[in-house]
């Protein structure tokens, strides 16, 4: 069986936007939130409400004005959750955020990967780190209920042994795991159409 990778090789099409062609989709970060709007999203992560600015990923660096350091969003409704994809910084992958994301009830899922090879999904419920795993060496996972996903990953595949070194299919597994979580995969509908951009002063 050919493994899965549609998810990735989706967002791989779209790597022009992250203008590294020596070292395609180097990095990557985005969170998933339960229970909370675009704008909260925005505010828990840090940003300038005023620099709100209607756009598509493919526009999300036009007209825009910001400072060395500083983290750039695209957040927009998915489903019945709220997707943030950081082009610029990691804001949406540290464990502190994720946790103020699934504050009052609510849930948060983030994942990442850099150049430096850390890959890393992490589960927030109600304030609280449930799961975190290396997606491409999930074990040990680690959080307060390191097992929780386990009946939602059948099927997928993340630690590939050397013989079957598809980092790609254990990065696409994340997202079809997102999609389960949240009920909706990421998708070129949400890809192309506009949502709100904004910008996370550097502090």
């Amino acid at each position: 069986m050919s493994p899965r990778t549609d998810l990735y090789d989706l967002l791989f099409s779209y790597v022009r936007l992250y203008d590294d062609e020596v070292m395609p989709f180097a990095e990557f970060a985005a969170v998933w939130c339960e229970g909370i709007g675009v704008q909260e999203v925005a505010k828990r992560l840090g940003a300038n409400p005023e620099s709100a600015r209607k756009c598509r990923l493919a526009t999300v660096v036009d007209d825009l004005e910001m400072n060395v350091g500083d983290g750039l969003l695209l957040v927009g409704p998915a489903g019945a959750w709220t997707l943030a994809l950081q082009v610029a910084g990691y804001d949406c992958t540290l464990e502190e955020n994720i946790s103020r994301l699934s504050d009052g009830g609510g849930r948060a899922l983030s994942i990442s990967w850099c150049f430096k090879g850390n890959t890393d999904l992490i589960y927030a419920v109600d304030g609280e780190i449930v799961t975190r795993f290396e997606i491409t060496y999930p074990e040990p996972q680690s959080g307060s209920a390191p097992d929780a996903l386990d009946p939602l990953m059948e099927g997928l595949r993340f630690q590939l042994d050397e013989d079957d070194p598809i980092v790609e299919e254990s990065l696409n597994s994340a997202f079809v795991l997102a999609g389960r979580i949240t009920g909706q995969e990421i998708d070129r509908t949400w890809l192309d159409s506009p949502h709100t951009r904004f910008v996370i002063p550097h502090s």
